[in-house]
C-alpha cells in the first residue's frame, strides 16, 4: 500500500467505525419498535378478555404504517427476516381492520323510503364555543340533533338558539355524561334510560316516524374503557335490550372503542345491527380532531336491517375533540 493509501485508510477508519455504530444503532431501533408494537397487535387480540387488551386495539391503522415503514427501513438494512416479521404483523392488523388487499365492487343501493337527517355530536365537556355548535345544526340542517357531553351551559344556549327543534328531551350534567336530543320533527315518545341499569350514564330512547312508519333512535355514550367493566356492561346492556327498540333501530353515539375491536364486533353481532361505514371504517376519523396521524372512528351508528343509512358525512369544527357526524337514513318497506 502506498503512503497515501495508508493515510486515507487511517483517515476513514474512524469514519467506518461510527458509520457501522450508527448501523447496527438503527438496526437495534427497528427491532425493538417491530417487536413493541408487534406486541401491541398480539395483545389487541384479547381485547374481549379485559379492558386492558382493548386498549391495544384503538390505533392498529397506526401499526400497520409504522410496521410497514419498518419493514422497508428493515431491507435497506439488509435484514430480510426482520422485514418478514414486521410484515407479518401489519397483514394481521389489516385483516383485523378489514382492509381489502385486492379491489371490491360496491354493494349495490337498495330502494329506501323517506328521508330523515341525523346529526349526533360530542360537544365535550370543556367547549364553551356555544355559537360553533349552533352554527353546525344551521349548516347541517339535521331532523333530529343529538349531543353527547351535553353541559347545563351548552344547553340553555343551544335551547335558545333552536326554537325550531321544539321537541326535546335533555339530561344536561357537569360530566361527561350528559346527553340530549333536539327534534324539529315529532318525537312520539322519548326516554332517558341508564344502560347498564345498575348505575349505567344516561341514554335516550326516542321514537321518530320516517316514510310513515316508526324508528327508534338511540342516542348514547359509552364509557371509555378506562372506566372498566362498565364499558362492556354498557353495550351488553344495550344489546339485551335491542328487542324491545323495535324492528326499525338507529343506535348512534360516542362508542369509544373502534368498531374493529371485539366488544363492539359482539355488540353489533349480538344486537343485530350494522355499523355505518359498512366495512370501511379503517379509512374513517372522528377522534381527535387535534390530530390526524392519530385518526380514529370512536364515533358511530349502527342501523337495523329495515333502515338504510344513504348517506353521511363529516361535520364541521365546534371546538370539540371529535367530530360530528351527519347521517342521512331511510327505511324499508315492509
Amino acid at each position: 500500500m502506498t503512503r497515501r493509501g495508508e493515510a486515507l485508510s487511517c483517515y476513514n477508519e474512524p469514519a467506518l467505525r461510527v458509520w457501522a455504530g450508527a448501523v447496527r444503532l438503527l438496526r437495534g431501533a427497528v427491532r425493538g419498535l417491530v417487536l413493541l408494537v408487534g406486541l401491541a397487535t398480539l395483545l389487541g387480540l384479547l381485547d374481549r378478555v379485559s379492558w386492558v387488551f382493548e386498549l391495544a386495539d384503538v390505533f392498529r391503522l397506526q401499526y400497520v404504517a409504522v410496521l410497514v415503514g419498518a419493514a422497508l427501513v428493515a431491507l435497506v438494512l439488509r435484514r430480510p427476516r426482520l422485514a418478514g416479521v414486521a410484515g407479518a404483523f401489519a397483514l394481521v392488523n389489516v385483516a383485523v381492520l378489514g382492509i381489502p388487499l385486492l379491489p371490491t365492487a360496491a354493494a349495490a343501493d337498495r330502494h329506501a323510503e323517506g328521508s330523515l337527517r341525523l346529526v349526533v355530536a360530542n360537544v365535550e365537556v370543556g367547549n364553551t364555543d356555544f355559537a360553533a355548535v349552533a352554527r353546525l345544526v344551521a349548516q347541517t340542517h339535521p331532523d333530529v340533533f343529538g349531543v353527547t357531553e351535553l353541559t347545563p351551559a351548552m344547553a340553555r344556549h343551544l335551547a335558545r338558539e333552536l326554537p325550531q327543534y321544539h321537541s326535546r328531551i335533555l339530561e344536561p350534567r357537569g360530566n361527561a355524561y350528559g346527553i340530549g336530543v333536539f327534534s324539529r320533527v315529532p318525537l312520539r315518545s322519548a326516554r332517558v334510560v341508564p344502560f347498564p341499569a345498575d348505575g349505567g350514564p344516561p341514554t335516550i330512547v326516542a321514537h321518530v316516524g320516517v316514510a310513515g312508519r316508526p324508528v327508534t333512535l338511540v342516542v348514547t355514550h359509552v364509557h371509555t374503557p378506562f372506566a372498566g367493566s362498565i364499558h362492556i356492561r354498557h353495550l351488553r346492556a344495550l344489546a339485551a335490550a335491542r328487542p324491545s327498540f323495535g324492528r326499525r333501530v338507529v343506535v348512534c353515539g360516542d362508542f369509544n372503542t373502534p368498531p374493529w375491536s371485539g366488544p363492539l364486533r359482539d355488540f353489533s353481532s349480538h344486537a343485530r345491527l350494522r355499523d355505518l361505514y359498512g366495512g370501511h371504517a379503517w379509512s374513517a376519523y372522528s377522534w381527535p380532531t387535534w390530530s390526524s396521524l392519530l385518526r380514529v372512528p370512536l364515533d358511530n351508528c349502527f342501523v337495523s336491517s329495515r333502515v338504510f343509512v344513504t348517506a353521511h358525512r363529516d361535520g364541521p369544527d365546534i371546538g370539540s375533540d371529535h367530530r360530528p357526524l351527519v347521517v342521512d337514513l331511510g327505511v324499508t318497506k315492509q
